[in-house]
């Protein structure tokens, strides 16, 4: 951070209000993308626990008419123990599912958490700019109030007004080269030229 603010501050020392804008612009488009990764990561993880969700309520049915199959076949010892063996590993998957599910859910907790914060750090860089380009305006104005001495601080936001029309207008582009070639002299027309002007001095 100490090698940035470095960076953006002129010779004696204060900051270079541009290179501040230019510098927070980068921020908040580093920080939008951030937010929107987090975005991303959040939904993708709604979308596995949608799927769990799907998952265990086909497991719940599943248990359900397993169950009641180990109730009916409870006379028979090895066809109940059949049962009950499947029934247990249909159990422990809902387990496995179930510690799934409550790991996506903190997941989920934690990324939303983190892209709250990146949020907030957003909207901050986006106030900081604000103020930064605000603090460019004003210190063009004054350089436009001591570059012209008739401008009195009247006629100072007429001049800030000016100054942020100026930057919202496109920026016109390279002029391109002239396509005729320029007159060329002869040394008879410059000669001619010269005589009639010592002609006609008195």
């Amino acid at each position: 951070m100490g090698r940035v603010l470095r960076s953006l501050q002129d010779a004696d020392g204060s900051l270079d209000s541009e290179r501040v804008c230019v510098q927070l612009v980068q921020d908040c488009r580093h920080a939008e993308q951030h937010m929107t990764g987090l975005a991303r990561q959040c939904e993708q993880l709604k979308q596995e626990l949608d799927a769990t969700g799907k998952q265990s309520a086909l497991l719940a049915r599943r248990h359900h008419e397993q169950e009641n199959a180990v109730l009916a076949a409870l006379d028979d010892n090895e066809q109940a123990h059949t049962l009950a063996q499947a029934l247990a590993e249909l159990e422990n998957e809902q387990e496995a599912l179930t510690a799934r599910r409550i790991y996506d859910e903190k997941r989920l907790g934690y990324y939303r958490r983190r892209w709250q914060e990146a949020e907030r750090h957003y909207h901050d860089l986006c106030r900081q700019l604000a103020m930064a380009r605000a603090t460019r305006c004003v210190r063009q104005t004054m350089a436009a109030i001591r570059q012209h001495p008739d401008v009195t601080l009247v006629n100072a936001k007429q001049a800030l007004a000016h100054i942020r029309a100026r930057e919202q207008q496109p920026q016109p582009d390279e002029p391109a080269p002239a396509g005729d070639q320029p007159r060329r002299h002869s040394a008879d027309e410059v000669l001619a030229r010269l005589r009639q002007q010592r002609d006609a001095r008195p």
